[in-house]
């Protein structure tokens, strides 16, 4: 069935969509002749990579009418690939829109998915053919509803649901230019709202980008702003319950969406072999006149058998009797006419005129047709595939330790971090815990060895977990403690202005539902140098971009990442109070801020990031005044640099 009337045409001169580049996603084929043959669209798919071959994995079509041609399936590095589509315009006059679904892969994790789309007007030659006056007769969306087990997880978004949601608000998109989409969000405390904001937004972008890929403009799906209520209802492994709906369409009565739309207006077209008309009421025989009879032994010789379909419209002063009676006497003519001229038997003959009713203008009409002729109606052709479930990384728990080094067991962070624990654990998946137990350099009792410290509180948060675990499951649990010592050296002028508190404390980081697979990043530093006003790194930047790449899929594949930060500053003095070395301190701990929020605003859990060395250097030589400033920059920088790029 025909859906909306809406073109597209993008003036975009090449498209990339994740891995592949395309010069025209969509292609608006204009005005097509009905009895013309199959159209033929053209895509061009091209590689922008120097060693990595892209591979078609799947492609799917969203009706049957549309033919793929090429047999194409790999893209060599820098070059492309030719796709060719076909549809076939015959019976289907009227606006169409058709999208097809590009599955791509760039060795066996990299997936990627696109839509192209075909556009255009099926015209006919003929003047009788088939009006299309598709309208929403019923229209109810159901929401869709999910618990978010961390504010990180977007595990969702990858599900069938998810998009048949997005299928469906397309709709109203087709029939009345918008849509307007609402988040309802449950939390037990109010504190978290900022972080679910991130997980919203995220949301708000995976949808537009859902719309895009089907040839909608963003700029029609509109998002209202989200509304936060309390639950206390919610399990205790979930941070927040989760309704998107739509805000026009929405019903919470229903749990799958209600779309009916009206059925096409069956009119005459060029296959009909009665098409006769006239205001008076004409004899049985002038009707059998206008029979095309030798159309009908011609399907019958090409067939051997015909089913037709014949309707009597007339005025209203015709009885619903009158209309049964010519109804039959034509089904009995047309049969005898048959059979006289081909020798035909009941068996190879159906006629039926059981398509009874009243003309809108006062006529009398006759129609005829073979149902081998008759439009077949356009069936979504889909396959149902599995959802591709990801279950997200668990949530971490983190907790100061300058009251004590002790777990707190009634913290309702910690019960959320265990009761995912043991969820997990009954659901067969293997459970690891890495202990990060840190200290600053603040002198404690006489012990020099701060490092031990923080090695012996994590060796006995190690020692309560396992014993937690061997109670309540009767196994045993794997934890790995690594102890840091963070923060700028002791001395009075840094205690006047660091805040040695924060680096007083543990962090649990669960190693559970990591994808163990290999990072395609490269592992090459971040590194910037910069002039005497800088106070951190800038998140902006392209190549900071593709650093942060680096981490958060570092992150998904093997639950942590290992960093070690170097700021470095000249000795040209900057601030009458503080020293260098202090401010290459500061400018690192803002860039340590400034790293963690934009990936937390990636959905990355920056507890999962664990600097394992903080380097603070004031280098080059002592400035008199007869050195060009500009010679000193090359000791202003700052540098992140994973641990694995040092194994290499």
């Amino acid at each position: 069935m025909m859906r909306g009337g809406l073109l597209f045409i993008f003036l975009l001169s090449s498209i990339s969509y994740g891995q592949i580049l395309v010069d025209e996603p969509s292609q608006d084929l204009g005005d097509v002749y009905e009895n013309r043959g199959k159209i033929t669209a053209k895509f061009i798919l091209k590689n922008p990579y120097q060693d990595d071959t892209i591979r078609i994995h799947d492609i799917n079509t969203s009706c049957g009418c549309t033919a793929i041609l090429s047999d194409d399936t790999l893209i060599m590095p820098r070059s492309s690939i030719e796709l060719k589509f076909s549809y076939d315009p015959k019976g289907r006059s009227g606006l169409f829109s058709k999208s097809i679904e590009v599955v791509s892969r760039i060795g066996i994790y990299d997936q990627h998915r696109f839509f192209l789309k075909i556009s255009g007007n099926v015209v006919s030659e003929n003047m009788a053919v088939k009006n299309v006056n598709a309208e929403l007769i019923e229209y109810l969306v159901a929401p869709i509803s999910y618990y978010a087990i961390t504010p990180y997880d977007t595990s969702y978004l990858d599900f069938n649901f998810f998009i048949s949601f997005v299928n469906d608000l397309t709709y109203e998109i087709d029939f009345y230019q918008f849509t307007t989409i609402g988040f309802e969000v449950g939390v037990k405390d109010y504190e978290d709202i900022e972080q679910l904001e991130y997980l919203l937004f995220y949301t708000h972008g995976k949808i537009q980008r859902e719309f895009r890929m089907r040839g909608y403009d963003p700029n029609t799906v509109i998002f209202d702003d989200p509304v936060f209520v309390e639950n206390n209802d919610l399990p205790l492994w979930s941070k927040a319950s989760i309704k998107v709906y739509s805000v026009n369409f929405g019903s919470d009565l229903i749990q799958e969406s209600v779309i009916k739309l009206t059925d096409d207006e069956v009119v005459e077209n060029k296959d009909l072999m009665l098409n006769y008309e006239r205001f008076s009421r004409p004899s049985t025989e002038e009707v059998i006149e206008q029979v095309n009879f030798e159309g009908l032994e011609a399907k019958l010789f090409s067939r051997g058998s015909l089913d037709l379909q014949g309707v009597v419209l007339s005025p209203k002063r015709m009885s619903y009797h009158d209309r049964v009676k010519f109804g039959e006497q034509l089904e009995k003519l047309i049969f005898t006419h048959l059979k006289k001229s081909s020798g035909i038997s009941k068996k190879e003959v159906n006629v039926q005129f059981d398509s009874l009713g009243i003309h809108p203008t006062d006529k009398f009409k006759f129609m005829l047709w073979d149902k081998a002729d008759e439009e077949e109606l356009q069936k979504f052709s889909y396959e149902v595939k599995p959802d591709r479930i990801t279950p997200p990384l668990l949530p971490t728990y983190r907790q100061s330790t300058l009251l004590t080094t002790d777990i707190d067991l009634e913290n309702e962070g910690f019960k959320y971090f265990w009761k995912n624990i043991m969820l997990n654990h009954k659901a067969g998946r293997t459970i690891k815990i890495l202990v990060e137990s840190s200290k600053s350099h603040i002198p404690r009792g006489g012990e020099e060895n701060t490092l031990l410290l923080a090695n012996q509180d994590g060796l006995k948060i190690k020692e309560a977990l396992q014993d937690m675990f061997l109670k309540e499951t009767g196994r045993e649990l794997e934890v790995v403690v690594e102890g840091y010592v963070h923060g700028p050296e002791y001395n009075w002028h840094n205690k006047r202005h660091a805040e040695y508190s924060q680096y007083e404390y543990f962090n649990l980081i669960p190693l559970v539902n990591q994808q163990n697979g290999t990072n395609e990043f490269s592992t090459n530093p971040y590194l910037v140098n910069f002039d005497y006003y800088f106070n951190g790194i800038d998140t902006a930047s392209w190549v900071f971009s593709k650093f942060a790449n680096y981490i958060a899929e570092e992150i998904h594949q093997n639950g942590y990442v290992h960093l070690i930060i170097e700021s470095s500053i000249s000795r040209i003095q900057l601030e009458k109070n503080k020293t260098n070395i202090f401010i290459a301190y500061e400018r690192a701990l803002e860039s340590e801020y400034r790293l963690k929020d934009y990936l937390k605003r990636k959905l990355v859990d920056p507890n999962r990031i664990i600097f394992t060395e903080e380097r603070f250097l004031m280098q080059g030589p002592a400035y008199d005044g007869t050195i060009p400033i500009v010679k000193f920059r090359k000791f202003q920088y700052l540098k992140i640099i994973p641990e694995k790029h040092l194994l290499k």
